[in-house]
């Protein structure tokens, strides 16, 4: 009888576990905007929480093919989105040399450049108005052909 208990209890206990792929949800939330959310398995791991103010913090984690877990943290607001972690490409070291050469050329580049100023903006040429009357005159003819739209020969300029 004893031996029928053991047995009954073990199987029990053996088919109470959790599944391989069984997974962890939880999610917070008010109505002020705050949200915290949070999923683990097995393979992947994610929180991510945001606040009244809009920004986000947050990371995930996963198991690559040869069982490493890699983690990237990220933040996201006002300033833009930044992620940190061992699993992020990198430049090769050609790459980042070929970046920094070319940073070089575009600056000398931007130097060579005039310097644009505001009172220096190129003036219409004569043949804009006309153009934009023409094109005024057939968008007032195909919505209503008995309506005629009167357009200045020239705008106003301040």
């Amino acid at each position: 009888m004893n031996a029928f208990l053991y047995i009954a209890f073990f199987a029990a206990t053996a088919f109470a576990l959790p599944t391989k792929d069984e997974a962890i949800v939880d999610v917070v939330q008010d109505t002020e905007g705050y949200f915290k959310y949070s999923f683990i398995s097995k393979n992947i791991t994610r929180e991510e929480e945001r606040q009244h103010d809009g920004s986000v913090k947050g990371f995930f984690s996963f198991v690559d093919d040869s069982d490493a877990r890699h983690t990237i943290h990220y933040t996201a607001g006002p300033d833009g989105f930044t992620a940190e972690g061992d699993a992020i490409p990198t430049d090769l070291p050609e790459v980042a040399e070929a970046r920094k050469q070319h940073e070089v050329i575009s600056e000398k580049i931007r130097s060579l450049l005039p310097q644009l100023k505001s009172d220096n903006l190129v003036d219409e040429v004569p043949e804009v108005p006309l153009t934009k009357e023409e094109f005024l005159q057939a968008v007032s003819e195909a919505l209503n052909p008995s309506i005629n739209v009167a357009v200045p020969d020239s705008p106003e300029v301040a």
